[in-house]
């Protein structure tokens, strides 16, 4: 039995999809009522639905698909019995799709084993990520009756969140001296990160007395937090920097 991949996010659970099925017993057995561990109250003086969904019909034709305007990547899936009574699912196969148009057959309509008993969790870990909007089970055999309790893990989503900025040194304080000497210069984003983004730096002009024809200066991303970072503007030697103008994207990753 395979285990969850560290790190990954549990989608069903999360309300992260959309929940279809084929068919519903009747409303208190239906997709909502398919995430995985999914108990009722147990209260006599009211149903609060079963512990699972439960097709109407028992044949091939059943499915239940979670689905996304988003595209994720798909890492892994688990599946379960249902919670009150001896049905489950014993194998299945997955179809996908990534634009919620034409649907996949995973790996040419691979069959997989699915649960033994009623509460057992049974995972499946994707050799590579499924990337899809969309991915529905499609029960191949089951026990009394197609009953069963699932959930699907992805990578954690990642952020295009991105700032572009420009800056300088401003002014003339590295053109005297001679030796190593340097400028910082602080950037504030307009806004803040969720986390540190990675930050690149470009040149765009640069104003300067070269060193015997020897060009000499570097500049460094330092000290970057979610609100803002540093620009190291160094020279060295005899060369002599007027001013320095750099572009700068910072991307959350």
């Amino acid at each position: 039995m395979s285990t969850v991949p560290a790190g990954s996010v549990a989608c069903l659970a999360n309300a992260l999809l959309n929940l279809r099925s084929s068919t519903d017993h009747n409303a208190d057995h239906g997709a909502k009522n398919s995430v995985l561990n999914f108990t009722n109250s147990k209260e006599t003086n009211r149903f609060d639905g079963s512990e699972a969904w439960c097709a109407s019909i028992n044949d091939k034709n059943q499915f239940i698909v979670a689905g996304s305007l988003v595209v994720s990547d798909f890492v892994a899936i688990s599946t379960q019995g249902r919670g009150e009574f001896d049905q489950w699912v014993t194998s299945y196969k997955i179809r996908y799709s990534f634009d919620n148009v034409t649907w996949v057959d995973y790996n040419n309509g691979q069959v997989f084993n699915g649960n033994t008993d009623r509460s057992t969790v049974v995972t499946h870990v994707f050799p590579q990520p499924i990337r899809a909007r969309s991915i529905s089970i499609h029960p191949v055999t089951w026990n009394s009756h197609i009953s069963l309790r699932w959930e699907l893990y992805t990578k954690p989503a990642v952020s295009n969140f991105v700032q572009i900025g420009h800056t300088c040194i401003g002014d003339r304080t590295l053109n005297s001296g001679n030796g190593v000497r340097e400028a910082i210069r602080n950037v504030q984003f307009g806004r803040s990160f969720g986390k540190v983004p990675m930050v690149s730096l470009t040149t765009t002009h640069i104003d300067e007395a070269t060193d015997n024809n020897q060009l000499r200066y570097r500049i460094e991303a330092i000290n970057i937090t979610a609100t803002g970072f540093d620009v190291k503007f160094t020279t060295w030697v005899n060369n002599l920097i007027y001013d320095i103008s750099i572009d700068y994207i910072a991307v959350e990753n």
